[in-house]
């Protein structure tokens, strides 16, 4: 009888330590917070609102691309620079003219998307000068995309 109850007595401490230390590995390394000490949340930088595009699709047949446009900035100095009507009226010439050169096709998944938008932001980094050696754009961001 002894022998059982030592054996259950055990076999409780072994599995509420196997438990334990689970829940204690889980929090300690697996979980986003503790998992990476490297990784830092970047925030987002200051935001720039472009505007409304409309636009007529390059290849065959009738399709328009409506969406509204923002860019985040590196620095509060690279928003003041797009900001000025100069630079605001390139950018806007450079978004409507890499608009124009996508078919339907191109645009009507995700991947095509991120595409353009990734092309916006490499034209616009290249138009325009750095901002304490780093690109002005960061990202570029739709507030809405529609295709008809």
């Amino acid at each position: 009888m002894k022998r059982i109850l030592l054996f259950l007595f055990l076999a409780l401490l072994l599995l509420s330590l196997g438990f334990g230390g689970g829940v204690f590995a889980g929090r300690t390394w697996l979980s986003p917070e503790g998992g990476s000490p490297g990784a830092v949340i970047e925030e987002p930088g200051p935001v720039f609102f472009v505007g409304d595009f409309i636009s007529n699709l390059a290849g065959a047949g009738n399709h328009v691309v409506n969406f509204k446009l923002s860019m985040e900035m590196s620095s509060p100095r690279a928003l003041e620079m797009i900001a000025s009507p100069s630079w605001l009226a390139r950018v806007k010439n450079e978004v409507i003219l890499l608009t124009k050169d996508r078919l339907f096709e191109d645009l009507t998944n995700a991947e095509g998307i991120l595409a353009l938008a990734e092309d916006i932001k490499r034209t616009i980094n290249a138009i325009m000068p750095p901002v304490r050696d780093k690109a002005p754009v960061v990202r570029v961001l739709f507030e809405g995309f529609v295709l008809q």
